[in-house]
């Protein structure tokens, strides 16, 4: 199951809890309120924290750096945070890449789903049309779909190109979700998460019937 999938069940699931307990909400905004303090005093540290873990969330499959977001946007705002968390995926699908084009996964097996990436290099090729990238990228885990094009030794700037257009629709509905269960805008967070898992299903869908390839 993609990470994808596992992160919006989670989001779900967490603010399920957080909109039906009123002593969760109250410890919530302490918690919050405490960590924003700490990054506003520490603003360096923070965002080079906060960076670092989104990179490594998107080269990690068990990691996600989701549930920091609602922290992160407190402290920062929307767009701030919306700029620091693509700027760690991004370094961190630039580390998975690498790792695919070097051959450094044989290394790292135990590490990631190595089985995965040999199904799907064997699958794609490198001569796929960059929108079919672009939806690979949408619904597959970063980290196979990096190590799959690095392999295959993709066009660097196109993958560059398409990781931004494909994770940006994703860190926007992250990010704004977050949001609203930070300030506890249930509407919102309605919105958002519904946009944002339809999306993903209908780009799942798309590869797995049309594209062939998931």
């Amino acid at each position: 199951m993609s990470k994808k999938f596992i992160a919006v069940s989670v989001v779900i699931a967490v603010a399920a809890i957080f909109w039906s307990s009123a002593s969760f909400q109250h410890a919530f905004e302490g918690f919050a309120s405490d960590v924003s303090a700490y990054i506003s005093k520490h603003s360096v540290l923070g965002i080079a924290v906060f960076v670092s873990f989104s990179a490594l969330s998107a080269v990690l499959s068990p990691l996600t750096s989701i549930p920091a977001v609602p922290f992160a946007a407190i402290a920062w705002g929307e767009e701030l945070t919306l700029f620091f968390l693509m700027l760690g995926w991004l370094i961190g699908a630039l580390v998975s890449y690498s790792i695919g084009r070097h051959g450094i996964y044989a290394v790292l097996r135990h590490l990631i789903p190595f089985d995965k990436f040999e199904d799907y290099r064997r699958r794609f090729s490198e001569h796929h049309e960059f929108i079919l990238v672009v939806l690979f990228r949408l619904a597959l885990p970063a980290e196979i779909t990096g190590l799959v094009l690095g392999a295959l030794r993709y066009d660097l700037p196109k993958y560059v190109a398409a990781t931004l257009i494909s994770e940006f629709p994703f860190a926007a509905v992250a990010v704004y979700v977050g949001s609203a269960i930070a300030e506890g805008d249930f509407g919102d967070f309605l919105v958002w998460t519904v946009a944002g898992g339809a999306l993903l299903v209908s780009v799942y869908s798309f590869l797995k019937k049309g594209g062939k390839i998931i």
